[in-house]
């Protein structure tokens, strides 16, 4: 699972999970290629096919038990893989599990699944490519779109229960090096402080980051004396602050104001 953090001059995104809608699972080896010919035995130069895949693409009553996904192909490929998507309709990985080759034919991407819910797994996509044969060809776009059986989870929108310095506090130290925001769920890793000009705080040489029990985000900071303050924790057009079932933050506006000393 690959994250991607984007800093702009006044702004901090990370997409996790991968990358709200580009690339989840994205491993580089390959070349680029054409893929006009057509697919024949004869012919083995040119793009490979997908001939199977599990679930079926357009399955229903999947069993939320499953616990791998696979593709395969008409030839060998090379190592790389780019699962593609994002959530909700992208299914969380278990702990530690990485997608694989099983065989020089077949991938598998490990996933933890949720009763009553659709999924969408993309395979290739117009900016990952990584799914190619042995002789560096990419496989066309598609995607493994499927349901689940079962009574859909409840997902409910993740809540702020504290940001320090308080919402809209006056008198904060500049010496405060931190920004936090905890939620009241375990959150999926992305991220999206946003801000521009001189009322979003200046970082230092710092990545933000997550606590542990993935319920704290943490943004460096370097304020100033005497100054007003003002963050978007997402906004219309970033929304990675999600909960680890995917369902996004509602935004909201962060303001305080430091002391003159």
């Amino acid at each position: 699972m690959i994250t991607k953090l984007h800093k702009t001059k006044r702004c901090v995104v990370m997409a996790a999970t991968l990358l709200a809608g580009l690339g989840r699972v994205t491993l580089a080896n390959a070349q680029s290629g054409d893929q006009a010919s057509p697919a024949t035995p004869e012919n083995p130069n040119v793009a490979p096919r997908i001939i199977a895949s599990s679930p079926k693409m357009g399955a229903k009553d999947v069993d939320s038990a499953l616990k791998e996904i696979t593709v395969t192909f008409d030839r060998d490929m090379s190592r790389g893989m780019s699962w593609t998507g994002g959530p909700p309709d992208f299914p969380e990985s278990p702990n530690g599990a990485r997608a694989f080759w099983r065989n020089s034919r077949t991938c598998v991407l490990p996933v933890k699944l949720q009763p009553g819910h659709h999924y969408r797994v993309g395979i290739n996509s117009m900016s990952y490519q990584n799914f190619r044969g042995d002789n560096g060809l990419p496989t066309a776009v598609s995607a493994i779109s499927f349901t689940t059986r079962g009574t859909p989870v409840k997902q409910t929108i993740p809540k702020i229960v504290s940001l320090d310095p308080p919402n809209g506090a006056h008198d904060v130290s500049p010496s405060v090096t931190e920004l936090r925001v905890t939620f009241d769920v375990p959150m999926g890793g992305g991220m999206s402080w946003c801000g521009d000009g001189p009322t979003f705080p200046g970082s230092p040489a710092k990545d933000a980051y997550w606590t542990q029990d993935g319920k704290t985000c943490v943004l460096p900071v370097d304020l100033k004396p005497g100054s007003q303050y003002e963050l978007g924790l997402n906004s219309p057009s970033f929304r990675n602050f999600r909960s680890a079932q995917g369902v996004a933050l509602t935004p909201v506006i962060y303001t305080f104001k430091t002391s003159d000393k």
